[in-house]
C-alpha cells in the first residue's frame, strides 16, 4: 500500500509556505488540502488559500457554496479519489491541512453515514444541548456515556446517525465501515508559542490589506450573515458585526485574533494524540523533501 505524506500543524504555522516550497521542487507533486473552510468557493482572503501558480496544484479547494452544508464523509470520499487518480498518474501527493477530523478519517478510515434530511437537521438545531443530550441517553445510553453533555456537536452527529438508521451509533459504523485505501506517514509543523502569537496577528492585518473586508461584504451581500460558512469560520463572523455597525474595527480585529489563538489551542491539543514527526519550519521541510525524493 502506497505512503503518502501528511503535512499537519496549527493555523498560520507555515503549513502552505511549505507546500508551496515542495511543489517548487517537484513539477509531478499533487497537493490535497485537508482543510475544512477552504473547500467553499469565494472564502478565498480569510481561509489563507495559496496563491497561485502553487494553488494550480491543489485539489479540494472551491468544492462548494458557502452556504452549502459539507461533510466529513464527502470530504473521504472525494480525497481518496483524487489521491488515487494523483497515484495512478505517477504524480507525487501529499496531503496539508489542519482540519483533524479531517487528517483522521483518511488515515483511519470512515463509517458511510446515511445521509440526513434538512427537515431532522433543523429540527435537532434548534433544541437545546441538555434537551439533545437526553434523547441520545434515552435512544443510545451507551454512545451517550461515551460524549460529554456539553459536547453539542458530538451529540449532534450521533443523533443524527441514530434517528436515520434505527440503530445505535456503533451498530452503524460497524456496517457501513470504508477502510483507507492508503497508508500516511505524519509531519508535523511545531512552532514555539510566540512566534506562532506573531504570526496569527500578522496574518490578520496581512488579510485587511489583501482585501478581507471587502471579501466579507460581497460574501454576506451574496449569500446573507447567516451562510453556514460564514457562521462558522474564523477571520468572517468577527467582521459581520463590524459591517453592520455594531462594533469597532479595532474590536473585529481583536476578537479575530483572539479566537483564532484560541482555535490554535485546541488544535495542540488534538494533534498532541496523533503520532508523528514533529519539527519547525525548515526541519519540517527538509523531511517532506527527503521523502518525497524517495516515492
Amino acid at each position: 500500500m502506497k505512503r503518502i505524506p501528511i503535512l499537519t500543524g496549527q493555523t498560520a504555522s507555515g503549513k502552505t509556505d511549505i507546500a508551496c516550497r515542495l511543489v517548487e521542487e517537484f513539477d509531478d507533486l499533487v497537493v490535497i488540502s485537508a482543510d475544512s473552510r477552504k473547500i467553499y468557493r469565494y472564502m478565498d482572503i480569510g481561509t489563507a488559500k495559496p496563491h497561485y501558480p502553487c494553488r494550480d496544484r491543489y485539489r479540494m479547494l472551491d468544492l462548494v457554496e458557502p452556504d452549502e452544508q459539507y461533510n466529513v464523509w464527502r470530504y473521504y470520499r472525494r480525497a481518496e479519489e483524487e489521491i488515487a487518480k494523483a497515484v495512478s498518474g505517477g504524480k507525487r501527493v501529499l496531503v496539508e491541512g489542519g482540519t483533524i477530523f479531517y487528517i483522521r478519517a483518511l488515515m483511519e478510515g470512515l463509517s458511510d453515514y446515511p445521509p440526513v434530511p434538512d427537515s431532522l437537521i433543523r429540527e435537532l438545531e434548534s433544541m437545546e444541548t441538555p434537551e439533545l443530550y437526553r434523547l441520545l441517553l434515552e435512544r443510545d445510553p451507551r454512545r451517550a456515556s461515551q460524549i460529554h453533555p456539553s459536547d453539542r456537536f458530538r451529540i449532534l452527529r450521533s443523533l443524527y446517525v441514530v434517528l436515520v438508521a434505527g440503530k445505535s451509533f456503533d451498530e452503524v459504523s460497524r456496517e457501513r465501515f470504508v477502510p483507507p485505501s492508503f497508508r500516511y506517514e505524519v509531519f508535523v509543523l511545531s512552532i514555539p508559542v510566540r512566534e506562532l502569537y506573531f504570526s496569527i496577528e500578522k496574518r490578520v492585518y496581512d488579510m485587511l490589506e489583501e482585501g478581507l473586508l471587502e471579501e466579507v461584504r460581497s460574501l454576506v451581500e451574496r449569500y446573507g450573515p447567516d451562510a453556514v460558512a460564514l457562521r462558522k469560520t474564523i477571520d468572517y463572523f468577527e467582521f459581520i458585526p463590524y459591517l453592520e455597525g455594531k462594533i469597532t474595527l479595532e474590536r473585529a480585529i481583536e476578537d479575530t485574533i483572539r479566537d483564532t489563538k484560541d482555535f490554535a489551542r485546541r488544535q495542540k491539543t488534538f494533534l498532541k494524540k496523533i503520532e508523528g514527526r514533529r519539527g519547525g519550519r525548515q526541519e519540517t521541510f527538509q523531511q517532506l523533501l527527503e521523502f518525497l525524493r524517495r516515492t
